[in-house]
């Protein structure tokens, strides 16, 4: 509804208490509200509603009023629990906001996602989503496979890696594989984001942002249901929506 209240200190307090009028009763529930009603209750004439509506860019007055009524909706969803908290164990909205400031922060270089066994398939979706969003992202390697060396003026011989972020998926946040690339990647100067089930794990330790998915210190892989996966892909798709709001 913020739109609309800022439109409205332009307008005469006689248009200002029609969308007043108009908003109290989509808030109210109930069927659509008519123009006549509208006017009736604000002792104004249907021409004049009408006349507001084409000052405030509309066709006619069922275009405002659907578009206050969608408004209002997302107002009204604003005020929704976070998903995230659902989804994320003790999830704070400063979580998010790093997250979102460590991707843009190396939004133009190579990022890594890792993970093994079902983890590897969330990292795969992840870097396909990264992807697609304009992000140089990879997956399947090894740090080795990127050092590309060249000699410097001093005949020394350097990497032309530059540090960039990794992000991990381990449920137990102690998979040996994982953990070495973490290590060998904050070696050379990355940050690290990561996604596990244990708070005291080795991985999150290491990581500057840990998100705790069905927080647990006994991580079965066999156990059924197992939600840990989907709920980290859900979880990564809403985090992506917020660095794009």
């Amino acid at each position: 509804m913020s739109n609309y209240y800022i439109l409205t200190n332009l307008l005469s307090d006689d248009e200002r208490r029609v969308i007043t009028s108009i908003v109290r009763h989509i808030e109210l529930g109930g069927n659509k509200v008519g123009i006549q009603q509208i006017a009736s209750e604000n002792y104004v004439s249907t021409a004049f509603i009408m006349k507001l509506c084409k000052r405030l860019g509309f066709a006619g007055y069922s275009e405002l009023y659907y578009n206050l009524a969608q408004s209002s909706g997302e107002g009204h969803r604003s005020s929704d629990p976070d998903p995230l908290c659902g989804l994320i164990d003790g999830y704070t909205p400063e979580q998010a906001e790093q997250f979102c400031k460590m991707l843009m922060q190396y939004k133009e270089r190579k990022i890594f996602v890792v993970g093994e066994g079902f983890a590897e398939e969330v990292a795969n979706y992840i870097v396909k989503r990264l992807a697609i969003c304009g992000f140089m992202v990879f997956n399947h390697v090894h740090f080795y496979d990127y050092m590309l060396f060249r000699e410097e003026a001093n005949r020394q011989i350097t990497s032309n890696v530059e540090s960039s972020l990794i992000i991990a998926i381990s449920q137990s946040g102690e998979t040996e594989a994982i953990i070495n690339d973490v290590r060998e990647a904050e070696s050379k100067g990355f940050s690290a984001i990561c996604f596990t089930r244990r708070s005291d794990s080795k991985l999150a330790r290491m990581s500057d942002l840990t998100f705790l998915v069905d927080a647990s210190n006994q991580t079965l892989i066999s156990a059924v249901p197992n939600q840990f996966f989907g709920k980290v892909i859900l979880a990564f798709e809403e985090l992506m929506g917020r660095l794009f709001r």
